[in-house]
């Protein structure tokens, strides 16, 4: 199997003198989360293959709070080693050899955990000029007697685009209609910065039930140190996921537990904090890239940007090659199975890293085009 991009790009880069620029922020963890992580790593705790009870009613409680979910924390969540742990295990434990899963792209990096499932992807493209909204036709057309699923990214990672409830409706209506599973891996929750809003596809389970979503608390609680995270799907489906869970892990550590419990439930004022000004980040890079002659469509979410960079007349991994040259670092579209002509930038860095980074741009779109 080929690296996971991003880790492959992370070490090629750190051979060249790049601009720092950061992705999920990662904090210090504050005085009452490092009380409660003393505090369990002092205990004898009996294992929990599910999640720590406390920690999935916290779960439970704040989906109640946040999004009018009635959750059940005993039948309906199971506490993984993060979402991507989460989201590979319930492909192995959802899909048979041979079956077919349906993904809009350009999509975060599922195409090895499809694989490992014994299924094969089937990327149905989404367009810039639509504004990385998925066509529910083309969904449609992909479907076959073989399908078994479709697999979203909401909020999208890398276009940042996040589905309207109406989007997401069309998607299960179809999932209903031809009885198919819809995954989804939601853990940019957090991140949304503009447009109409985060919106769980757990809140419109009326359409349709037989819906599963890994979420990661490391992101959304800026631990990622920890590595935690959640699925949220009906009981017939997760008792499936926690069998095969616990031939994979067992059970996640009760220290990451204690500080994941902790930061959900304990004050929000540390972290709103830095969630606050990735929108200025965000406008401050778009400028800087669109001054350059580079298209972007906007993000509604996350931490990165999805420009166009044809103008450079690279693709794949030459425009990466071509981006670290300058001092960049950028996933080319390809390895999130969209266009190879753009490239995922991260805008996590400071005003003047995201001003340098907009800088450089310019100095290589001009120097092409002399």
């Amino acid at each position: 199997m080929q690296r996971l991009p991003a880790l492959a790009l992370t070490e090629r880069a750190r051979t060249w003198p790049v601009v720092p620029m950061s992705g999920v922020p990662v904090l210090p963890m504050p005085d009452h989360v490092l009380d409660a992580v003393r505090e369990a790593a002092a205990r004898l705790l009996p294992r929990q293959t599910r999640g720590w009870p406390e920690l999935r009613g916290a779960v439970a409680d704040h989906l109640r709070e946040r999004f009018a979910l009635d959750v059940d924390p005993d039948r309906e969540l199971l506490v993984t080693h993060g979402a991507q742990h989460g989201m590979s295990v319930v492909l192995r434990a959802l899909l048979s050899p041979g079956d077919e899963v349906v993904i809009p792209a350009p999509t975060y990096f599922f195409d090895g955990m499809v694989r490992m499932a014994g299924a094969r992807p089937v990327y149905v493209p989404n367009r810039p000029e639509r504004g990385w909204i998925t066509d529910p036709d083309a969904v449609r057309a992909a479907v076959t007697p073989a399908t078994r699923a479709i697999l979203l990214c909401n909020p999208n990672n890398p276009t940042g685009h996040t589905p309207t409830r109406d989007e997401l409706a069309e998607i299960l209506v179809l999932a209903a209609e031809r009885g198919l599973l819809v995954l989804a891996d939601e853990s940019y929750a957090r991140y949304v910065h503009s447009g109409p809003g985060y919106t769980p596809q757990q809140t419109l389970r009326d359409l349709w039930p037989e819906l599963v979503t890994v979420t990661s608390l490391s992101k959304n609680y800026a631990f990622s140190q920890w590595r935690v995270g959640y699925v949220h799907a009906p009981e017939p489906l997760l008792e499936r996921v926690h069998r095969a869970f616990e031939w994979d892990a067992i059970n996640v550590g009760d220290v990451p537990q204690a500080a994941a419990r902790a930061v959900i439930t304990g004050p929000q004022d540390w972290l709103d904090v830095v969630f606050a000004t990735f929108r200025r980040r965000r406008d401050l890079l778009a400028e800087a890239v669109e001054a350059a002659g580079f298209p972007v469509v906007r993000p509604d979410a996350g931490i990165f940007l999805f420009p166009d960079f044809s103008r450079l007349g690279v693709r794949g991994r030459e425009l990466e090659g071509t981006l670290l040259r300058l001092g960049v670092t950028g996933i080319a579209g390809d390895a999130f199975h969209g266009p190879a002509d753009h490239a995922r930038l991260l805008y996590g860095g400071t005003e003047a890293d995201l001003a340098e980074v907009g800088n450089r741009l310019l100095r290589a779109s001009r120097s092409r085009h002399a």
